[in-house]
This record gives C-alpha cells, sequence and structure tokens, in this order.
C-alpha cells in the first residue's frame, strides 16, 4: 500500500480530528484532504512522474502540496524554502525539476528537459545538506518508510498520540515524522521555527500522550529553558551523540521520559538505537534487526569505513545508475564486543597527526563528560611538523584549563598525540539549519578569523 492510500485511510477513520498543530495553525484530517484535492486541480496541467520542487517554509501548506502533486502521480522534490533564490534555481537546473511551488505558493513552469530516469516507486525526492557544495538528490520509495514505520513502533510500543518534530520539514527527520504521523492517524505538532518555549506552551494545551523527535541543540534548549515535558513519553534524539553527562542531567530533569538516542542518516534511515543510556558510553547502540554492516578499509584497531544495507535505505541519487546495495555512510565504525556500533566520525574529519589517524568525535565525547562544556568540536590547524593539530573549540559557563584537560584526557585512555594543542573558549556554536553544530563553518571561522569569529569569542 503507497504513502497516499495509508494517508487517505486515515482521512476515513479520522476525519475531524487534528492532523497537524504547527505554532497556533491546526488542522483535520478531512480538510487536509479536501484543500490538497483542490491544489491537486491546479497541478493537472503536468504530466504524471513529472518531478515538482515545493519550497514552501510553513509546514501545513507544504503538506497539502505535497499531497497534492502525490495524488496526481506525481514526484514531490522537498526543497529548503530558507535556501536563496540562486541555490533554488541551481538545483533545478541541475535535476531537471520542471515545477516549482514557491513560498507564496506560486507555480512557475521551468522549460527544461528531463533527461534522468526514475524507478516506479519513489515517493519524493530529498536533499542532502549540502555544508560543502550543492545538495545531492536522493529518491526515497514508499516501501522503505513503511518499514520504517514497523520499527518505529516498537520502539513506541504502539503509544503516543502526538507525534512531535519542531525542525525544519525541508530535513528528513521532521519530513519523516510527519509522514509516520499522518500514515498511523496521529496528529503531528511541529513548527515554523523552533522556539523551545513556545514549544512548551503548545505541547502543555493538547493534554495527550506525546513522543518528540529532535536534535541534540533542541534537547539542551529544552533543558535549560526549564521546559515541563508534562505529557511527553518518549524523546527521539539523533544528529550527535548525547555525553553521559548529559544524558544523567536529562534523567534527573526528566526521570519520567524514555530518552532513546538513534544513529541514522537521510538515505539510509535508521542504522542503530540506544534506549535510556542502556547501551556502552562510546557506542551508539544496537543495530534495528533488519540492518546489516560492512566495514571497509580496516585499520588494525577494527575501524573502517561503515557500509550499510537495510529495507529502509533509500533508491539512490539521481543521476548515478549504478545499483546501491550498500550505502557509504561516510563515518569511520566498529563494532564492539557487545555488538553494538562505535562510531569515530565522519570520513572528512579525521585528522592524520604525525602520520597518526586521530578521531575528532571521540575525543569530543570525552570533553562533553566534564561538567564545565555544553558543547564541544575539535577542528584541525596546519602545522609544519606533524601536518596538522587538533584545536578544541568548546561553549560553556566556565574557562578551562589546558592542563585539567590533559590529564582528563590522558586518564580516559586519549593517547598524548590526540589531545588538542589549543583550547578555545566561545559564546556560541554556529548550526545548520537542522540544529547541529556546522563544524564546517566553525573550522572556516576560526581560519578566517575577522568578523564572525570575534562575534563567537
Amino acid at each position: 500500500m503507497t504513502i497516499l492510500k495509508r494517508i487517505e485511510e486515515q482521512v476515513h477513520n479520522k476525519q475531524s480530528f487534528k492532523a497537524m498543530y504547527v505554532d497556533d495553525f491546526a488542522i483535520s484530517y478531512m480538510d487536509l484532504w479536501n484543500e490538497s484535492k483542490k491544489l491537486s486541480h491546479e497541478l493537472r496541467q503536468f504530466s504524471e512522474g513529472t518531478k515538482i520542487g515545493i519550497a514552501q517554509e510553513h509546514p501545513i501548506i507544504f503538506m497539502k502540496w505535497y499531497l497534492a502533486v502525490l495524488m496526481n502521480k506525481q514526484i514531490p522534490c522537498v526543497i529548503d524554502a530558507t535556501s536563496s533564490d540562486e541555490r533554488i534555481d541551481e538545483l533545478l537546473l541541475t535535476y531537471k525539476i520542471q515545477v516549482l511551488i514557491d513560498n507564496q505558493s506560486n507555480i512557475k513552469s521551468i522549460d527544461i528537459e528531463d533527461q534522468f530516469f526514475m524507478p516506479k516507486d519513489i515517493l519524493h525526492i530529498g536533499f542532502t545538506s549540502g555544508t560543502t557544495g550543492l545538495p545531492k538528490a536522493y529518491m526515497r520509495n514508499h516501501s522503505s518508510w513503511v518499514k520504517s514505520f514497523e520499527y518505529n513502533e516498537l520502539l513506541l510500543n504502539h503509544k503516543s498520540d502526538v507525534l512531535v518534530a519542531p525542525g525544519p520539514h525541508a530535513h528528513s527527520l521532521s519530513l519523516y515524522v510527519l509522514i509516520y504521523a499522518l500514515c498511523t492517524g496521529r496528529c503531528f505538532m511541529g513548527q515554523s521555527k523552533f522556539d523551545a518555549l513556545l514549544l512548551n506552551q503548545t505541547m502543555k494545551n493538547m493534554p495527550s500522550t506525546q513522543t518528540l523527535f529532535i536534535v541534540p541543540t533542541m534537547l539542551f534548549s529544552l533543558m535549560n529553558n526549564k521546559c515541563e515535558l508534562k505529557y511527553v513519553e518518549r524523546i527521539f534524539s539523533s544528529g550527535a551523540k548525547l555525553s553521559r553527562n548529559v544524558f544523567q542531567k536529562f534523567k534527573q530533569q526528566y526521570e519520567h521520559v524514555n530518552l532513546i538516542e538513534f544513529f541514522g542518516s537521510s538515505e539510509a534511515s535508521f542504522i542503530s538505537y540506544n534506549m535510556n543510556g542502556n547501551a556502552s558510553i562510546d557506542s551508539v547502540g544496537k543495530l534495528f534487526p533488519n540492518v546489516k554492516i560492512k566495514l571497509k578499509d580496516k585499520s588494525k584497531d577494527g575501524i573502517g569505513r561503515l557500509y550499510v544495507k537495510s529495507e529502509m535505505t533509500f533508491s539512490g541519487y539521481i543521476g548515478d545508475v549504478s545499483e546501491v546495495e550498500w550505502i557509504n555512510i561516510g563515518d569511520w565504525a566498529s563494532i564492539n564486543e557487545q555488538g553494538e556500533l562505535c562510531l569515530y566520525g565522519r570520513e572528512s574529519d579525521r585528522l592524520i597527526i604525525g602520520g597518526k589517524n586521530v578521531y575528532p568525535e571521540l575525543i569530543e565525547q570525552k570533553v562533553l563528560s566534564m561538567n564545565e562544556v555544553d558543547e564541544a568540536i575539535i577542528v584541525s590547524e596546519a602545522h609544519n611538523k606533524f601536518g596538522e593539530v587538533g584545536v578544541l573549540i568548546y561553549k560553556g559557563a566556565n574557562r578551562l584549563s589546558y592542563l585539567n584537560v590533559k590529564n582528563k584526557l590522558l586518564n580516559d585512555g586519549v593517547s598524548r598525540y590526540e589531545i588538542p594543542s589549543k583550547i578555545i573558549q566561545v559564546r556560541k556554536m554556529i548550526y545548520t539549519t537542522s540544529g547541529k553544530i556546522a563544524r564546517q563553518k566553525m573550522k572556516q571561522a576560526y581560519e578566517e578569523g575577522g568578523e564572525i569569529w570575534n562575534q563567537l569569542l
């Protein structure tokens, strides 16, 4: 059964129930369906299989157009509405997207020939973050997300009336939660722009069992603002591993909430999960039952490039005709004695100091266990003797002494060559639109200095 058929089934079952609740706006299942039907008439001038870009900032308006496109058997292309006009035009031309629905719901037709082959089971086209260049367009099929829903239900224990995802729907996590909620007859709660206090008030106004899907920066904000989370039973956190220190603080503040960390990607969907911190401190938990992994180019320590295969993975990138069976996740990883997945950071973030591999994220986790540190990243700096060295950039209330950090890391088993050569305290970090620390932008700000860097110090 397709995603559209599943949602239509819920429309008949739920009708007047809230389908979506965003900021101060709500819409029922029946109204969402009927208004989408009206919009679908405006798109009938375009043939089946036409790729239609949707650059809508408001989640409810976005969803109306998304359903309208599916109703016509066309292909929704989920474009970040906050992107510049130049970036959107580049995406349209590169990936031969012939129609654009902009943020004002104007329909623009682009005179361009679509030369790309598209598989039949495509649900929509999404885009990677594009932090180092033009985002890559990837194809997500119906069956992969239906299978993801099944595993999500096991972790939810088939409970929760409201699924909350306050991040931008142009990114895979919130989009997934939105579709998941509508396919299972739940209410989706979101925000046009993340605001912890407003979200807390909105959740308090809906006395139903709730599950939150967020990234760590949002979790920090909820904790720092002492949000009540009265009706929240579970929180799924993804995007970066939480330190043991943060996890313990969270459980002290919200002992009634099950905190589930999961690791995944836009292309691979779910890979592993850690329920209430039960997994080893250095791991990202157990693999989902249908996930298989391969580690290529392994070192003597058993660390290799992570490849994943499962029923939840995407259908490939547009323009790439090669068969995608094993997906390169782009991380260094290993499997520990308990069969849990351990991550050491992105392939592109690995440092080579004096000819030895150094994985920044592994050291960052050690630093994050210090009470003085809220957030931390390690970036590289060129060095005449060692090739490059690590620079620790952290956010926290108190200034750290280099000697204390060095001794802490040595006591935690970190080798001397892995210890950062510099420590810098900043007032804030630079984040991606999905709420993760923008590692490359932080590195660039550090290297360039100037006005942006001065604002961070």
